[in-house]
């Protein structure tokens, strides 16, 4: 869960076998967890965290557009300052643990780090498909050429502009471009993540895992270990739904791991063993039901599956080499974004996604279809958009292998990591409800765990 260690860029050798010659690359989509963040919720001040962090420059750069009286619209330059509770309930300057009152973040804020990889992130993207692969523009072309979108979280926007910004900076967009649009939803309607709070089905089977994973873990030698380690900062027992959770735990380790020595918790927290436990049983709670119900996996991925294959579907219609179609998508998304998608697929390591993870899904088509299926097309009538067409998933640049696509005939001769698009498209449909609202509200009068339907 803490900063991605990403790989160098892929050489010569590898850039060969990664991207056949015998295929086109034709679509992109890159879903990215955002970047480094301050805890969602303030602990440990009991060890000597601080409660307020100066890791966030940008809070002495905001920008924002006003109605002036008679001019129409300008801009409102500011920057942002913390106020909180003094010992005696006075209000006074919240400051950071060196006395700093500039640049301090909100709870659950991007910071400077969080901005540094996502950039890293874009810059990466812009190495490979521009200067390696040559598959986007150098400059940044019409807006049909890209698709942007982010969840309404403040941080997810903001990882987004950042990676987009390190695809196409400054000096690679013109000043007369129009402004670039983002996307995005209401918090009731997102589906860029696993939306439980804006669907009553997915929150009751969401809390039925968790106590699942309470009942599992609780007792055990592993919690009975972190709580030799790091109990005695954690009031009461050491707990899946505990108070603090064992999830808010694991957050505060991670999020002070990814920043500096101001703001780091006592060496029992990062022990290879008591991280290594906290994530085992997090991975436990929160994925499980990704890899067991088919009705957890529509209503957590399965609108967001369904977005990426019918824009895939769509590009189907559209040549390789036209311009202003449709190239590649950036999605600033969220952990549980990253491992229920993986999960969902087949392909998940049972690893929590670092901040910054990403999965790129690339969609390519055969240069030259294969003669004699041109062949039989002819003769039989048969016509199917779909054949010569591939999909392969990367995370974090290592190809992911979609279980049901290792079944023979559903991959690419040779190289199981490339689905056909048919057999993608089939995997997806699968998990795509057709009526997430109204699925949202059915089957809550039952209770507990559904029958178990592993990811086939």
């Amino acid at each position: 869960m803490t900063t991605l260690d990403p790989r160098p860029p892929y050489s010569p050798d590898e850039l060969a076998a990664l991207y056949p010659s015998n295929l086109q690359l034709h679509l992109v989509h890159v879903i990215f967890r955002h970047g480094e963040r301050t805890p969602v919720v303030s602990r440990f001040q009991n060890a000597g965290l601080a409660p307020f962090w100066p890791y966030c420059q940008a809070a002495s750069r905001f920008k924002a557009a006003v109605m002036e009286p008679r001019a129409g619209w300008s801009f409102l330059t500011f920057q942002r300052r913390m106020e909180t509770f003094g010992k005696k309930g006075e209000n006074v300057v919240a400051t950071g643990p060196g006395g700093e009152r500039g640049n301090v973040c909100l709870l659950g804020e991007l910071t400077d780090r969080g901005r540094e990889t996502t950039l890293q992130l874009g810059q990466r993207l812009r190495h490979l498909y521009i200067r390696q692969l040559g598959f986007l523009p150098e400059n940044l072309g019409s807006q049909s050429e890209y698709y942007l979108r982010a969840s309404p979280i403040t941080r997810a926007i903001e990882s987004l502009e950042q990676v987009f910004i390190g695809l196409y900076p400054s000096t690679n967009r013109s000043p007369t471009d129009p402004p670039a649009t983002i996307y995005t939803r209401s918090f009731a309607e997102e589906n860029l993540y696993p939306n439980d709070s804006g669907c009553k089905r997915l929150r009751q089977l969401t809390r039925a895992f968790s106590k699942l994973a309470a009942e599992k873990w609780n007792d055990s030698p592993e919690m009975q270990h972190l709580q030799s380690r790091i109990g005695k900062w954690v009031d009461g027992k050491i707990a899946v739904d505990g108070h603090p959770s064992l999830f808010g735990i694991f957050d505060s380790v991670n999020s002070t791991l990814a920043h500096g020595e101001a703001t780091k918790l006592p060496n029992e927290f990062y022990e290879p063993r008591v991280r290594e436990i906290m994530s085992d049983i997090n991975v436990d709670e929160w994925y499980r039901g990704f890899n067991q119900s088919s009705e957890y996996r529509r209503l957590g991925v399965g609108s967001l599956l369904g977005d990426v294959k019918d824009r895939m579907l769509a590009s189907v219609k559209h040549d390789t080499n036209e311009d202003g179609r449709l190239k590649i998508g950036l999605m600033g998304c969220h952990d549980t974004t990253i491992g229920g998608l993986l999960a969902s697929l087949g392909g998940f390591d049972e690893k929590w996604p670092p901040f910054t993870s990403s999965i790129a899904f690339e969609m390519f088509r055969e240069k030259e279809r294969n003669k004699s299926r041109g062949v039989f097309s002819k003769l039989f009538g048969a016509k199917n958009e779909e054949e010569g067409w591939y999909v392969r998933l990367r995370y974090n640049d290592k190809p992911v292998y979609v279980k049901s696509c290792r079944v023979t005939g559903r991959h690419l001769e040779g190289d199981e990591s490339f689905c056909t698009l048919t057999a993608f498209k089939e995997i997806v449909e699968r998990m795509v409800p057709q009526d997430w609202k109204g699925e949202c509200l059915s089957n809550v009068d039952k209770t507990g765990i559904p029958p178990i339907e592993e990811v086939e």
